[in-house]
This record gives C-alpha cells, structure tokens and sequence, in this order.
C-alpha cells in the first residue's frame, strides 16, 4: 500500500485566449502549496511574457507593459516541470 501524497500544488493560469491554434498563450502562472489537510505552506506567482498581444487586455486586467519585462514561458518551465511540492 502505498500513502498519498504529502502536499498539493494548485496551480492556476491566465491566458492570451483558449484557442492554441491561435498561439494563445499563458501571460500569468500562480501556484500554491498546500498540506494533506489544506493548509497553505507556500505560494509562487510570476508574470509571463507571452511573445505576442495581450489580446483584450480588459479582461485579465493584465497591460502589456506589465508583461513586457516578465520572463518567457521557456524561462520559467523548468520551476514548473519538476514537483512543485519539492519547493515549498
């Protein structure tokens, strides 16, 4: 038998739009670490610079003059690519 997990990573994204054959893409990633009973044990957020228009920029209420020195979405993968909970 095997236990679960120890920590939950719940991540959450904003995008350019739903649509990749569009090139939407992430403009803002937040992640926050939780315990087996819920609670909070860390929190990390970036802005991401999508390499392209905001689109409508009323909606997220993200500029893009906010994004435009953020790090790309290949900068930052590899935070995203391991086990999160490895973080906290």
């Amino acid at each position: 038998m095997t236990s679960g997990p120890t920590r939950y990573a719940v991540i959450d994204v904003e995008t350019t739009g739903l649509r990749p054959s569009w090139h939407d893409r992430i403009v803002e990633v937040g992640v926050v670490l939780l315990d087996p009973r819920g609670l909070v044990t860390g929190e990390w957020s970036t802005l991401v610079n999508p390499e392209r228009d905001l689109g409508p920029q009323r909606i997220r209420g993200l500029t893009a003059a906010g994004v435009r020195h953020a790090p790309t979405f290949k900068e930052i993968a590899g935070s995203l690519a391991g086990d999160p909970a490895d973080r906290a």
